[in-house]
């Protein structure tokens, strides 16, 4: 499909972005699974040891114990503090945040955004499909992480309610696209990718490091509110559910930054 086709084809641009990095998507998707698998895998042996790692829980300090749960025995529990309270956010952040910088400062670097403007395509229609692009690609991979947990859970008695595992991925995606969204709205802004990518990891870091020891630590308990993670893990998705205003929240951080890129990029002059 070419570029020229976005003019008469709703979504083309978004299409057309997908096609174009698909062989990168597919191994994002089977190294995600290949790690569903192996976590999977491990359940059985950290189940087995349950009296081992409730000693080293209580061993721990409070602050760690709230990152990674009470439970490291349970598939709930296993699945929260192994996945989703460290290693998943973080490699859908590194997706996200990647395709968000990449959507626009990465093609008006490598002069590839002229070409496309070439095209009797509006640049909100380009910011549009470029960010859609990033949430379809992160909902896929999200989905390939649902299904080969789903499926590889049981044969290693680690089941999760299909309902639980659900939201804790809905939740993670909501993550990952707020953080993708910065990372575009950033990089539209400035049309620097490199700088894109690093101010939004410094945020993701700061952001992680605030829900991780805000409890217990009095001045950072004040900015539990601006910290997305807060809005992702409290109440702990998978086994405690959530509320309708950590969902708003971080649709609030994703529309918010798109309406920044929006903006920004109808005003400034693109590099050349």
């Amino acid at each position: 499909m070419s570029l020229a086709a976005a003019r008469s084809r709703p979504l083309a641009l978004a299409r057309v972005t997908l096609v174009q990095h698909r062989r990168a998507l597919l191994w994002w998707a089977f190294a995600i699974a290949v790690t569903a698998v192996f976590y999977a895998s491990l359940y059985p042996s950290v189940r087995d040891s349950g009296d081992t790692f409730d000693e080293y829980l209580d061993q721990l300090p409070e602050a760690f114990r709230a990152i990674i749960g009470e439970d490291l025995t349970s598939p709930a529990g296993y699945l929260w503090s192994q996945l989703f309270s460290s290693m998943g956010p973080i490699v859908f952040l590194v997706y996200s945040i990647g395709v968000g910088a990449r959507a626009i400062a990465g093609d008006e670097e490598s002069g590839a955004l002229d070409l496309v403007l070439s095209t009797p395509v509006r640049r909100a229609t380009v910011l549009r499909d470029r960010a859609l692009a990033m949430i379809a690609g992160t909902v896929v991979l999200s989905t390939v992480l649902a299904v080969a947990l789903a499926i590889t859970g049981p044969p290693f008695d680690m089941s999760v309610p299909l309902g639980d595992l659900v939201l804790v991925h809905v939740m993670q995606a909501l993550l990952a696209i707020a953080f993708g969204s910065i990372a575009l709205a950033i990089g539209a802004t400035t049309g620097n990718r490199a700088l894109a990518i690093g101010l939004t990891s410094a945020y993701a870091v700061v952001s992680y490091l605030v829900w991780a020891i805000g409890g217990s630590v009095d001045v950072l308990a004040r900015a539990l509110p601006l910290s997305a993670f807060r809005w992702f893990a409290e109440p702990q998705p998978l086994s405690e559910g959530t509320h309708l205003v950590n969902v708003l929240v971080l649709v609030g951080i994703t529309a918010a930054a798109y309406a920044v890129a929006h903006v920004s990029l109808q005003r400034r002059d693109l590099g050349t």
